[in-house]
């Protein structure tokens, strides 16, 4: 009779549910982290441009608080105002350098430093640099467009003059 050689098979060893439930875990609070750190730059960015107009509406009902914010909102970016009857109807375009330095980009930066902090025992360092660079960018982004008590604000689209003219004034040649 011959002879049959028993093999033994190697078996691996599956990783355990507690290790798969950990890194499941883990990768579901960055992926969270992300969406609340771009929540909070949006709101941050919203709130840096509309802040001072919304002021207007306070204590009118949220329709006409509505309308107030969108005026306020397209009337500091692109200086159009779809709803004339509201507040904020007269909002210029507000395109300013000085704006950039505000609370919104002083935390994100703050933040981004403290990641940049070369020491191991931090928690969170992660976390901190998406949140701060998000935070910073909006805070610098909204910034621009933040009203300001600068009388030099620059408005690209000017409604006093007609369509056709210039708001520049002609040089004379010699």
């Amino acid at each position: 009779m011959a002879s049959k050689k028993k093999t033994k098979s190697k078996s691996r060893k599956k990783p355990s549910n507690k290790n798969k439930n950990k890194n499941n875990k883990k990768s579901k609070i960055q992926s969270n982290w992300k969406k609340i750190s771009t929540a909070a730059a949006t709101l941050a960015g919203l709130s840096n441009i509309t802040s001072a107009d919304m002021s207007a509406s306070a204590g009118q009902p949220v329709g006409m608080r509505a309308q107030n914010f969108a005026n306020s909102l397209l009337g500091r970016i692109t200086g159009y105002t779809p709803f004339k009857n509201a507040a904020g109807a007269n909002t210029p375009q507000t395109i300013s350098i000085e704006g950039i330095f505000n609370k919104w980009s002083g935390a994100g930066f703050a933040a981004w430093l403290y990641a940049q902090i070369p020491l191991k025992q931090l928690p969170h360092k992660g976390k901190a640099k998406t949140f701060g660079k998000t935070l910073l960018t909006a805070g610098v982004l909204s910034g621009l467009f933040m009203p300001t008590s600068n009388p030099h604000n620059h408005n690209l689209i000017s409604h006093n003059n007609p369509p056709g003219t210039s708001t520049m004034t002609p040089v004379s040649t010699i």
